[in-house]
């Protein structure tokens, strides 16, 4: 067994050696702790480094909003002593300004500010380094959009490029595109490249160095180009054309012409293309699809067919007559495009006494009173009865509280504005027109309303009512001491109404005169008003005369008056009694058998 002695130090050299390795990594956590805060101070100070500049625009130690500023009045100083870019492409030339062009400040001062920072641990080490004497210069960032730059860039494309691009064209039911053939362009990425660095260029002279009146020459160069593919979906949205009808405009009443769809398949012109050589034209078939109706076909369609009428004997007072013939009018010529729909309420607008509308006999609560408009629901009930005449849809309609006599029971519509409405739509697919009359014929006056339209099959509808569950007036007496006694007087301005029920069917046949189809058109439900008859109170209860006669006042020598019972004076009647027994043939209710709160009945 061989072997050597390893010698030990001595027990103070041991303790030196110690010493100095625990004092070397005291001095290297020191040095690190200071860089560290070093480079958390460098991190904290929301200032630039030293020697940053911005093209030549010192901006070193300058906190942000310093920076701007200085970056600001340098810009604003470049406009009074400018620096100019001298252009040259091929013989051509042109001249841009600094000025012209529109820098992004924020976007550059964020970079200067950002310039030799680096990431946390090495912020120290750039602080440094920038303060012994290493720099960085930030390019000026400018905004996307040049007006300026992108005008000199298409100037020098139009002179200097021969590049034939790609167009298209319609030649009656085919597309033709040429292709585009190689040639000179400038390249406009590299040329705002070079641009950018003249611009640096020119303001590091002027900033940097001190220069006036700056002018920094360019050389643009050009290279050989092939003509740009076309966006083939794009040339298919601007050809491709949806066939459309011809059909009227509802403000002005003319006829919109007709237009041809055009389509194509995108994916055959491209095909197409690809197989042509540069310069060479090729064409593709286009589908062409021809409206349905034309100017000249829509113009000889329009309004020729007579599609429903209705006509009513206008009765009551001047005053009514006068707000039935101003409502109607209001409703002549009114013109619905398919899907539209007529309303009365908004047509005529409200009944006021500025539009001419007077006074007479409406319903309130059941009973008969004076009110401006009164009788306009004779035309809105007119309307109805032409449209129960046709296919037209009902949309909204309600009958009146009592029968009113002018239209077979079921065929009215009351109206009363912001509450109740006569509203239908044009459920046809061509315009409907109605055309209004008021006018006197025999010592009478009528009113005919017609609805034009274009009657594609020739269908035609028939409207009938049955009538049920008729409720004949009673009598009521009311007391008055008005009355002289003995005497009574009949209500002549709230007449009576026999109650009635009527239930509506519109037939509608076939050219042929075959029945297509049955449309329940609803029950209207009209009241009974009973006939009023005023007596003296003094006279007793009505129910205990002898032979409903009242009896006599005495005389002062004992004896009795002759008996005459008397009616009294008539007042003015709201409108023509309805007949006792309505008639059998009525018209459509739309629903809603309860009267509205106050119904403008004539």
């Amino acid at each position: 067994m061989s072997g050597h002695r390893i010698e030990k130090a001595p027990k103070g050299e041991q303790k030196q050696g110690k010493k100095g390795a625990v004092l070397a990594g005291v001095i290297a956590a020191v040095l690190l702790c200071g860089y560290l805060g070093l480079c958390a101070w460098v991190g904290g100070r929301n200032v630039i480094m030293p020697h940053v500049g911005i093209s030549g625009l010192d901006v070193s130690g300058m906190t942000r909003d310093q920076a701007a500023d200085a970056l600001k009045n340098a810009l604003a100083e470049e406009r009074g002593d400018p620096i100019t870019l001298n252009i040259s492409c091929e013989g051509w030339s042109g001249k841009l300004s600094a000025a012209d062009l529109a820098v992004d400040q924020e976007t550059t001062v964020q970079a200067a500010m950002q310039a030799g920072e680096g990431p946390f641990l090495l912020r120290g080490g750039q602080y440094l380094a920038h303060l012994l004497g290493a720099g960085s210069q930030v390019e000026l960032a400018l905004q996307d959009q040049q007006p300026a730059l992108t005008a000199l860039l298409e100037d020098m494309e139009r002179q200097v490029g021969d590049v034939t691009m790609a167009h298209w064209q319609v030649s009656g039911q085919t597309l033709e595109l040429t292709k585009g053939v190689t040639g000179l362009a400038a390249d406009e990425e590299q040329a705002a490249q070079l641009l950018h660095q003249a611009l640096d260029q020119g303001f590091a002279q002027k900033f940097g160095q001190g220069e006036q009146n700056v002018t920094v020459d360019v050389d643009l160069p050009v290279t050989q180009m092939p003509p740009q593919e076309p966006d083939f979906d794009a040339v298919h949205q601007d050809v491709y054309t949806e066939p459309k009808d011809a059909a009227l405009d509802g403000t002005t009443h003319e006829i919109v012409s007709e237009s041809v769809g055009l389509d194509f398949d995108p994916a055959q012109l491209k095909a197409a293309y690809d197989q042509a050589g540069e310069g060479e034209t090729v064409s593709i078939p286009l589908t062409v699809t021809q409206p349905k109706e034309t100017r000249e076909s829509l113009s000889a369609k329009l309004f020729r067919d007579l599609l429903g009428k209705g006509t009513t004997k206008v009765g009551g007072s001047a005053a009514r007559k006068n707000n039935v013939a101003l409502s109607a009018k209001a409703c002549n010529g009114v013109i619905l495009l398919p899907g539209e729909v007529f309303s009365y309420n908004n047509t005529t607008g409200s009944r006021s006494a500025s539009k001419g509308y007077q006074a007479a006999p409406v319903y309130v609560g059941g009973a008969s009173t004076d009110e401006v408009g009164g009788g306009i629901c004779q035309t809105s009930s007119t309307i109805y009865y032409a449209v129960l005449h046709t296919t037209l849809e009902v949309v909204e309609r309600r009958s009146h509280m009592y029968n009113t006599g002018y239209v077979p029971a079921g065929m009215d519509a009351t109206v009363y504005y912001g509450s109740t409405d006569f509203r239908f739509r044009n459920n046809t697919n061509y315009p409907v027109k109605l055309v209004t009359e008021s006018y006197d014929k025999g010592g009478s006056r009528y009113l005919t309303v017609k609805i034009y339209g274009t009657n594609e099959t020739g269908t035609y509808a028939v409207p009938k009512s049955t009538t049920f569950d008729q409720v004949a007036p009673t009598t009521q007496y009311k007391a008055d001491s008005s009355i002289p006694r003995g005497t009574t007087k009949v209500d002549r301005k709230q007449n009576p109404y026999t109650g009635v029920k009527a239930k509506t069917v519109r037939y509608v046949y076939n050219k042929d005169g075959s029945l297509n189809q049955e449309q329940s058109m609803g029950t209207s439900t009209y009241k009974m008003r009973p006939k009023t008859i005023y007596y003296n109170p003094a006279d007793g209860d009505p129910a205990t005369w002898a032979n409903g006669v009242p009896p006599q006042p005495s005389t002062p020598g004992g004896g009795q008056t002759e008996t005459k019972p008397s009616t009294g004076e008539n007042t003015v009647p709201a409108e023509t009694p309805a007949p006792e027994t309505p008639p059998q043939t009525g018209g459509e209710t739309a629903g809603g058998n309860e009267p509205p709160s106050q119904d403008l009945q004539t």
